[in-house]
């Protein structure tokens, strides 16, 4: 078989807000002196779509770099047949995934997983680890617990590198906004008024709340847009109705949905980001943007312990009455530069570099380690990796038979440490 890149990305699963920045990486490992192609699906049922996502017009500028949009069995199937040094791919739950990984170790690929957010990984097998923070080994180990958990236990390397899709990068592929005034126009916003941003996550898009917090605004005499989850977005451009409402919350509740392929910029131009049952909180800080924290319908105490990880830029109201009061009176909630890099500090190991500069080293050192048989660490030595940095309003964020177990465990590890 024929030398294929150095890296090969492969994504089934692309959120189309963000992948742009696996375009931004793809850079930074050119410029490192790697050779790398991206695969990307489109279609259903959370992959991309052409002209919505990416215009049509790009395709053969994009090839032409080894940047593809594919359907799900021609990303599989190019894969397949590919010989690149290392694959790397998305890690969200996939019937594709783990067969598609394990083909290419049995072809003598080495395969990476690259984490999405900090505490959503579904391990597929991959033998290296791309991760934003030992917190998504806790998450995953202690908290979520999926069937396909102890499988990180078979890595040969684990790697901390932040987040590429935390980093501060709009998205200039679909549109490039040149002023807050044309991004408002875009969407039919009063530019002389702040632009709030409401995030819902599956608990939010049905409750009365959402209603609620779409009239506080508009009460306040606010601008509020929408940034839906990424399924929700699926549904829009492919019609896969993963909640089973029949409808996208923004058009349940009569709100105003920015476009997917907006949503950085979104970021870039909002004024507050109100929140519920949504992690963004994490990557707020990111984009120097306050945020407004409200009580969780669900996850209570998860939301709560990520919500004070963000303590600094994150105001915490007791709910969304107080939230109609607060807008009313104003002003907005303000912070400095001093309160976004503590929080930011919370959710990164190393604060000195962006997670693009990280993630290019932790390939590099993968592609230069010599192919040694057996997982890098033991269980117990695996957990240690997390076990310092979990807070007790962490450890609170479990069951309570979790949370023995896990503070059990964490004392027995430093004993025998």
């Amino acid at each position: 078989m024929a030398p294929g890149p150095d890296v090969l990305f492969a994504w089934l699963n692309v959120h189309g807000g963000s992948f742009h920045k696996l375009l931004r990486l793809r850079e930074e490992l050119v410029a490192a002196g790697l050779s790398c192609e991206l695969l990307f699906s489109v279609g259903p049922p959370r992959g991309l779509k052409i002209g919505a996502d990416v215009p049509e017009a790009l395709l053969p500028e994009l090839a032409a770099q080894g940047i593809h949009f594919l359907s799900r069995s021609e990303v599989l199937q190019r894969v397949g047949h590919a010989n690149p040094r290392l694959l790397i791919t998305d890690t969200h739950h996939d019937p594709d995934l783990p067969a598609l990984i394990g083909d290419a170790r049995r072809r003598g690929v080495s395969t990476a997983q690259m984490a999405t957010q900090i505490g959503d990984f579904t391990c597929h097998g991959a033998e290296h680890l791309l991760l934003q923070h030992p917190l998504t080994l806790f998450f995953e180990l202690e908290y979520n617990r999926t069937p396909e958990s102890s499988r990180l236990f078979e890595a040969r390397s684990v790697h901390f590198t932040g987040n590429i899709f935390f980093e501060p990068t709009q998205n200039e592929l679909t549109h490039a906004y040149a002023s807050r005034g044309e991004f408002c126009a875009r969407y039919g916003f009063d530019p002389a008024r702040p632009l709030c941003l409401w995030l819902p996550n599956y608990p939010d898009a049905r409750h009365p709340s959402y209603g609620q917090i779409v009239r506080a605004a508009e009460e306040a005499g606010l601008n509020l847009m929408v940034k839906l989850h990424p399924w929700e977005y699926a549904f829009k451009k492919h019609g896969v109705d993963t909640w089973g409402l029949g409808k996208t919350s923004d058009e349940i509740w009569g709100a105003r949905a920015v476009d997917e392929s907006d949503t950085t910029w979104a970021y870039h131009f909002c004024d507050l980001a109100i929140m519920r049952t949504s992690t963004t909180c994490l990557e707020l800080p990111f984009w120097n943007k306050p945020a407004i924290l409200l009580p969780s319908t669900a996850y209570a105490a998860l939301v709560r312990a990520q919500a004070l990880m963000v303590a600094p830029c994150t105001l915490r109201l007791d709910s969304v009455e107080a939230l109609a009061q607060f807008l009313k009176a104003g002003p907005l909630p303000s912070f400095g530069p001093a309160a976004y890099a503590a929080a930011r500090s919370q959710v990164r190991l190393d604060t000195t570099r962006d997670a693009y500069a990280q993630t290019v080293d932790a390939v590099q050192a993968i592609l230069a380690a010599p192919k040694t048989a057996g997982p890098q660490h033991s269980r117990s030595g695996f957990r240690r990796l997390y076990d310092p940095h979990i807070s007790l309003s962490m450890s609170r964020s479990l069951s309570p038979t979790r949370r023995l177990r896990f503070e059990a465990g964490r004392l027995w590890r430093r004993l025998t440490a």
